[in-house]
């Protein structure tokens, strides 16, 4: 990868969208989940700095920002309230929902065999709560989200045993186990957007940092890892920075300038 300090103004001058990961990459990472077998849940999580959302007020009057998280629209909507709505679109639960101005859309329709399977999955994953290496579910509509404080071997083999039909991904991803019918990933949402925006994927650029961006690698974009470890690409990286995406954001307001 190259670094980022090579990425010119000349580079990014036909890019009209730019697809952000939100943890680890515009906000910190962390999630803490206390979930008990006697119904009682609570939820902790970082939000955006005032730093970094300034930065974003800036870079949306140049390009149309999209937040690309497994997060849920709820949240997502939340902790960017004060960007959202003109020039910024919400793609939440890796690759569910599109929300932006006045509208909330669901990507793909899931059939009777898919919601079974989610609340199957659930069901037999909820069995762990109580576990002393699971913190609990993590509320969300379609995408099941189960963090853990390292990774249970039991998880994806409940997982394997309630899909016998291997239409779900089970993926972990440092903190928690997301799962999801296979239909639903970042990449497919985004493209759904550009489509309708009628821009091409060579006018795009995408940031992120993890398994769930892995399949957002394509020639056609330009991609920007924040963390070589876990996401590899041919175009950039950023090393050394606990929030890649805000050193992006300083890279690219100081070449657009």
């Amino acid at each position: 990868m190259k670094s980022i300090s090579d990425l010119t103004s000349d580079q990014i001058s036909h890019i009209k969208l730019i697809s952000f990961d939100s943890d680890g990459v515009l906000v910190k990472k962390g999630t803490d989940i206390n979930q008990s077998t006697d119904g009682s849940f609570s939820q902790k999580t970082n939000f955006l700095s005032p730093a970094v959302l300034d930065k974003l007020k800036i870079l949306k009057k140049r390009f149309h920002i999209v937040i690309n998280s497994g997060r849920s629209s709820l949240y997502l909507s939340q902790i960017y309230q004060d960007i959202l709505w003109n020039n910024v679109t919400l793609i939440s639960e890796i690759g569910a929902f599109l929300t932006g101005s006045g509208f909330h859309v669901q990507t793909e329709v899931l059939d009777s065999n898919e919601l079974e399977t989610i609340k199957k999955i659930r069901a037999n994953l909820g069995k762990l709560i109580g576990d002393p290496r699971v913190k609990g579910f993590e509320p969300k509509q379609f995408l099941t989200t189960l963090h853990c404080h390292s990774e249970v071997p039991e998880v994806p083999q409940i997982v394997q045993e309630s899909d016998p039909e291997n239409r779900f991904y089970c993926w972990w991803n440092l903190e928690a186990y997301d799962i999801n019918p296979q239909k639903f990933t970042k990449i497919n949402a985004l493209k759904k957007l550009i489509s309708l925006m009628k821009l091409s994927p060579t006018e795009v650029m995408v940031v992120g940092n993890g398994i769930n961006d892995r399949d957002s690698v394509t020639s056609e974009i330009l991609n920007i890892s924040t963390d070589s470890d876990n996401l590899n690409t041919d175009d950039y990286g950023i090393e050394g920075e606990h929030l890649g995406g805000e050193a992006l954001l300083d890279h690219l307001l100081k070449i657009i300038s």
